[in-house]
């Protein structure tokens, strides 16, 4: 008797399209389909269109010590400025790293425009995408000079005329002086869930504080920041680059960089299609079980042939329901490598997405879905109900679970012996093989895994078709396992 028995390519061909028609056939998988492609498109009008779901508030200052409104508004400017550059420097973030540099001392030295010409001239996509920092706080000059005054306009009994339009007035920071000589702030608004303006108040205190105590000591705020700016950073070298002895061109760059990011995204993206897929196929199997239809289909074919049908079934669904997000992410990157800003970015995509890292990838998704898909289609053999199968299917989530902790630790960690180790762990072997490729592991290392992951794949196969006939044809499910487990297995022992 052979290890796993012969199957009918027709039948299983039939079964496999039975199972993928079923699904795209009905209006929910289409409209989880077109979801993305949705969210896609309402994102992109939302982001270049003049609605605002978050529109500022005005607030204003009573100070009557006349000692820290324009220090508050000052501060409030700075928070803006800083939101700015920030964003013009994550603009550059896929740019090299000394024009990183160059436009940060741009920025720093001649201001927001020159850095955004400097951008211009370097990536004008990049710079026509950046849009202005929108304030969703403004401080108005105060309606009233007291706070018994403005509570017509704190309660929205009146409005402000700002740019012709009537305004809500938002809330009233009040600034008085304490009988010890101390300001005393007090914050008025019915709207005390958003704490923006009660924070900004506290930060600007908090600093006026510490510069005090700073002056004391004969120092100041501003040379102890030009003092932090000005120590040195670490610059990254990789000895196993081409180089001189000085480290010229051994430098770590976003090339070096990009493969490994991108072998977590695929590790995660892979982990995400086999769970997919696998509890499409528990379901599938439970409810005909549960509608008898796999009896039927018993008369006319064999136990490997549904196996093998539904696996193929409904790893092309699978497929199918992850197409928008594969079409995008491959779109993507093409975009990236033939029309991106820049050169740094394009060689790192080229070098992730190599021939050895698709070939492996389209390997390690067959295999570890297979694996975990047997398991799954033999659970759902075993259950009597979807109670059943969500309480049989705990453990083997756990472990899939489990498995994806060796993205992070990849990332982190390419040399740790622990990716070595879950790369020969049949649950763990495809994310742990896909986030080593970037490392370069040897050869014979990726086909031993290969190897031995399919083998593993294998014995799954033939124990749930084993598993798959007891719980179907006796419809006691775990408990005929148990004993045929007892009548076998223990009894060659004894």
């Amino acid at each position: 008797m052979s290890f796993l028995p012969i199957v009918d390519l027709r039948r299983t061909f039939l079964i496999a399209r039975r199972d993928y028609l079923g699904y795209v056939k009905t209006w929910g998988f289409w409209l989880s389909f077109v979801t993305p492609i949705l969210f896609g498109v309402i994102g992109f009008f939302a982001g270049n269109s003049d609605f605002d779901i978050s529109p500022p508030r005005y607030e204003t200052i009573i100070d009557e010590t006349g000692q820290h409104e324009a220090g508050i508004l000052a501060r409030l400017d700075a928070r803006y400025e800083a939101r700015e550059r920030a964003a013009i420097l994550a603009a550059a973030t896929i740019l090299p790293e000394d024009f990183r540099t160059e436009l940060e001392t741009t920025y720093d030295t001649r201001g927001k425009d020159a850095a955004l010409d400097l951008l211009n001239d370097r990536s004008p996509g990049l710079a026509s995408g950046l849009k202005p920092v929108e304030r969703d706080l403004i401080f108005v000059d105060a309606p009233a000079n007291t706070i018994e005054d403005l509570t017509p306009w704190l309660s929205e009994t009146k409005t402000l005329m700002i740019d012709g339009k009537e305004q809500p007035l938002s809330g009233a920071v009040s600034i008085k002086t304490g009988e010890t000589g101390e300001p005393v702030i007090a914050y008025w608004t019915t709207k005390f869930t958003n704490t923006q303006a009660e924070n900004l108040v506290n930060g600007y205190f908090k600093d006026l504080a510490e510069n005090d105590y700073l002056a004391s000591g004969g120092l100041e705020a501003k040379a102890l920041d030009t003092a932090r700016k000005s120590a040195p950073e670490v610059e990254t070298f990789d000895p196993t680059k081409s180089g001189d002895t000085e480290g010229s061109g051994q430098q770590v760059t976003m090339t070096d960089k990009i493969p490994f990011l991108a072998a977590g995204a695929l590790a995660g993206l892979l982990w995400l299609n086999i769970f997919a897929g696998s509890y499409m196929l528990l379901t599938s199997m439970l409810e005909e079980k549960l509608n008898k239809l796999l009896e039927m289909m018993l008369a006319s074919t064999r136990f490997a042939e549904i196996i093998f049908g539904k696996l193929i079934g409904v790893a092309a669904l699978t497929l199918t329901a992850m197409a928008p997000y594969l079409i995008m992410g491959v779109v993507g990157v093409l975009y990236f490598i033939f029309f991106g800003p820049d050169k740094e970015i394009a060689e790192g995509l080229i070098a992730a997405f190599s021939a050895k890292m698709i070939i492996f990838l389209i390997i390690f998704f067959i295999l570890g879905y297979v694996l975990y898909g047997a398991f799954f289609i033999a659970l759902g053999a075993l259950s009597s109900s979807m109670q059943d199968a969500q309480t049989l299917t705990t453990p083997i989530m756990l472990v899939m679970m489990a498995a994806l902790i060796v993205v992070p630790i990849g990332l982190n960690n390419p040399d740790s012996p622990l990716i070595t180790i879950a790369s020969f762990i049949p649950f763990s072997a495809p994310f742990a093989a896909i986030i080593s490729l970037p490392s370069d592991p040897p050869l014979w290392q990726l086909l031993l895994s290969t190897a031995w992951l399919a083998l593993w794949c294998v014995i799954v196969i033939s124990v749930a078709s084993r598993i798959f006939r007891f719980g179907l044809l006796s419809g006691a499910g775990l408990e005929v396992v148990t004993n045929w487990f007892k009548r076998t297995v223990l009894r060659r022992k004894a």
